[in-house]
């Protein structure tokens, strides 16, 4: 791999700029035409589709006439059986940290006296089944599952859904399956790609249609949401994990180093950049990476794909100040942003753009990715400046109410009266000024 490139934003033209702050925008365009021909089919021939998108996709070596796609009960023990007691615990104090949090900031109704006689307020209801999506990864996503599970069943959801890719011998991912269920999902189905998003979307024989699917996946999966949002509502844009470590020159260069390849680890289109006041310190976080790096031998699928991420999407920057640093911060809005400096809080409140912020040298992103509570299914690609990460509001809506009695009528009725006369709607005004005749003189 060739060293990390280090650049002085001083010396970065418009053009380089905007190309790293754009880190390559996610190209849909081939993936939605192939994944429209699999949506379509399972849309028309439910779990027959499935069975065979299952074989060809997830390469499931078992006998397909016999095999279900949910997760049965005997699975379910088998899977406790194997799991063991410490990694049970794991689990489990996961999903204690992730409730508290989300339970923390649940959304509540709330009601509000307009004028005298007047009340109007909202009511806080949640959907009723709601898909989520677990990828497969390497041995399980269970994290995944504790952290998209766990802000809808706090906010009141009471079918959750989990699919998830099976495994080659027709099992659901040991560890995906048991945080699903600690997490409280109502049902675990064995089945990924866009095919999965597909059975949510409208529905199978056997896997009930939801109101809305949520959860990370790949390029397949992020297509296929986009296809059914017509049917069903979806979350966030997710693409390629990315990371902004912002450091001066009292951060720990070993520190950085793991943060920046702990996100190059995810994928090769994943972006990792440090943002430097400290010159110094660039030079020492290369030597680092170069050093660190040697985790993966040489010649492994894992060092190849962590090589390519940071040749191709690892930067370096080097600015005057942490003010130029925190104005990169909001113009790229990163999905995570670390603050490795000496006041890390102080620069709190300068942040609008950002999935998540990490403030401090003890506060990795792999604390939020798995047991500090804010869910890590966060906005990628830039779209930190219009959405937040995935939380219990994603799981409910908001009704409005109105109660007016006389006195409030009188108030403000004559408001409404004549605003829809100056918009041309004579019965609108008419169903309000008819109230008010009627009504005795105060």
């Amino acid at each position: 791999m060739k060293t990390l490139r280090v650049v002085e934003a001083s010396k970065l033209t418009s053009e380089e700029y905007a190309r790293i702050v754009s880190r390559g925008a996610l190209d849909l365009s081939k993936a939605l035409k192939e994944v429209e021909k699999v949506v379509v089919e399972v849309k028309e021939k439910g779990d027959e589709a499935l069975k065979r998108f299952s074989k060809e996709f997830d390469g499931v070596e078992v006998d397909l006439e016999r095999w279900s796609f949910k997760v049965d009960e005997e699975e379910v023990k088998e899977a406790y059986r194997e799991v063991g007691e410490e990694a049970l615990e794991v689990i489990r104090r996961a999903v204690k940290n992730v409730k508290k949090y989300h339970e923390a900031r649940r959304p509540t109704s709330f009601s509000v006296k307009v004028e005298e006689g007047v009340i109007a307020g909202s009511l806080i209801k949640p959907l009723s089944r709601v898909g989520v999506y677990v990828p497969r990864g390497r041995s399980g996503y269970p994290s995944t599952a504790i952290m998209t599970v766990v802000p809808a069943k706090v906010a009141g959801v009471k079918e959750v859904l989990v699919c998830t890719p099976p495994l080659r011998n027709g099992k659901a991912p040991t560890l995906t399956l048991v945080a699903a269920i600690e997490a409280g999902a109502s049902q675990v189905f064995k089945v990924g790609g866009a095919h999965a998003i597909a059975a949510m979307a409208y529905g199978t024989e056997t896997i009930p249609k939801v109101d809305k699917i949520v959860g990370p996946g790949g390029l397949y999966v992020t297509a296929a949401k986009l296809l059914v949002n017509k049917e069903v509502a979806i979350d966030l844009p997710a693409g390629p994990s990315e990371v902004l470590v912002i450091a001066d020159d009292s951060a720990d260069p070993a520190y950085i180093a793991l943060d920046l390849l702990a996100q190059a680890e995810h994928d090769p289109a994943s972006t990792s950049i440090l943002v430097t006041t400290s010159k110094e310190l660039a030079i020492k976080v290369v030597e680092e990476i170069d050093r660190r790096r040697e985790a993966y031998p040489k010649g492994s699928a894992e060092r190849e794909r962590l090589d390519k991420s940071l040749e191709e999407r690892g930067w370096i920057i080097v600015v005057e100040s942490l003010d130029e640093a925190v104005k990169i911060v909001n113009d790229f809005a990163p999905e995570h942003v670390e603050f490795i400096v000496k006041d890390p809080l102080s620069l709190l409140g300068a942040v609008r753009n950002a999935g998540s912020m990490f403030m401090g040298e003890y506060s990795p992103i792999a604390i939020g990715d798995y047991a500090a509570g804010p869910s890590h299914v966060l906005p990628t690609g830039g779209y930190a400046k219009v959405y937040s990460g995935l939380s219990t509001r994603d799981f409910v809506k908001e009704v409005g109410f109105i109660n007016c009695n006389e006195e409030g009528m009188k108030r403000i009725g004559w408001i409404a009266a004549k605003l829809a006369e100056l918009e041309g709607f004579k019965l609108h005004a008419l169903s309000v000024e008819e109230r008010l005749r009627r009504l005795k003189p105060s």
